[in-house]
């Protein structure tokens, strides 16, 4: 696997927009890749084994981004979903859904692989796609499919050829470190008691607050708060109040023994996928703007300024902040650059 690591920057050497999209694209599909390869998809798997445990739901709606740029990752995901669907939680899903361009992907996305598992053409009541000349090209840098389109998609405001699956994924192994979050669904169900359990066994700390795991979590508060009682009332997890807050605690060893696992030290590792993924996916949807090529320092800076503000929480939520009080004038496009490394960086090799 090619490590990325963040390249010092100067003033004396400026980076185009141009090769900050094509890096930026660039190792964010080597990432997608990466881990799908080790989560059933059809691929070469990478050189080092994932030893964090993946947020699926999380992964999916970043890829269904990046691989717009790269329709063979694309298709093989539906591929993967259409067999693996019953693991994947749409109602999750749509909790981190940011904006109607996360929508319609992933709903077209998830209605594709509802009919590839039916093996049959959408229902006749279904709505008629719009004509293909209002429709969005799924894939930019790929020519227009015509007339010959894929319902479930141009329903959902996207052209793109028609899909049949490859049939090349399989399950994911639940031995596998990255598939932990498929493993406690298949123990616990596809709901807040699995996610619950995998971000208190996956973070070492000795207690956990309930924002933190409601942060994880991705389910409405109520609900995680509910989730929560209930693996209390079982035994499973212990309640400890702190000033106002309730904090939670589980008996690492004990689940360790439970997934069959030498000991705890073997327990997948946490990372902060959700909060990751979506400042990365708002820094590769601006960088493909066409017109930031034709705008001045000035102006380009101002809109790098403002994206930088946009993902300010999530960066300084995976340790990276954004710095903008130090920064000043033309000098915020190189601070962007800068943090577009940092975090690619933090990503990959984290650890």
């Amino acid at each position: 696997m090619t490590r990325w690591l963040a390249p010092s920057l100067t003033s004396e050497s400026k980076m185009t927009v141009a090769t900050l999209r094509a890096q930026t694209t660039d190792a964010l599909l080597e990432l997608a890749w990466e881990q799908w390869s080790q989560m059933g998809l059809s691929g070469a798997p990478p050189e080092r084994r994932e030893e964090r445990a993946a947020d699926p739901e999380a992964l999916l709606l970043f890829t269904l981004h990046v691989a717009r740029h790269d329709p063979r990752l694309f298709d093989e995901v539906l591929d993967w979903l259409a067999l693996n669907t019953p693991l994947i939680s749409t109602h999750r899903l749509r909790h981190l859904y940011t904006d109607d361009t996360d929508r319609a992907l992933a709903e077209a996305a998830l209605a594709w692989a509802a009919t590839a598992r039916r093996r049959q053409p959408p229902a006749q009541g279904d709505p008629l796609p719009p004509d293909g000349d209002a429709l969005e090209p799924l894939f930019p840098a790929l020519p227009s499919p015509g007339e010959a389109l894929e319902p479930a998609f141009s329903r959902h405001g996207f052209a793109r050829p028609p899909l049949s699956a490859s049939g090349k994924s399989q399950p994911p192994r639940p031995q596998d470190p990255i598939n932990f979050a498929f493993r406690l669904r298949r123990l616990l169900g596809l709901g807040v008691r699995a996610e619950a359990i995998r971000t208190l066994l996956t973070i070492r700390a000795p207690r956990l607050s309930s924002g933190v795991i409601h942060a994880n979590a991705a389910f409405a508060q109520r609900n995680v708060r509910e989730g929560l009682a209930q693996l209390h009332e079982a035994g499973v997890i212990d309640l400890v109040r702190v000033a106002d807050d309730r904090h939670y605690a589980i008996h690492h060893a004990d689940w360790a023994t439970l997934l069959r696992l030498p000991s705890a030290p073997d327990l997948p590792f946490h990372y902060d996928w959700i909060p990751a993924y979506r400042a990365l996916t708002r820094i590769h949807r601006w960088l493909q703007q066409p017109q930031l090529e034709e705008l001045s320092p000035y102006l380009l800076a101002s809109q790098a300024r403002t994206l930088t503000d946009d993902i300010a929480d999530d960066l300084s939520y995976i340790g990276i902040p954004a710095g903008l009080h130090t920064v000043h004038g033309t000098d915020s496009w190189d601070r962007l650059v800068s943090l577009t490394h940092t975090a690619i960086a933090n990503v990959r090799n984290n650890p």
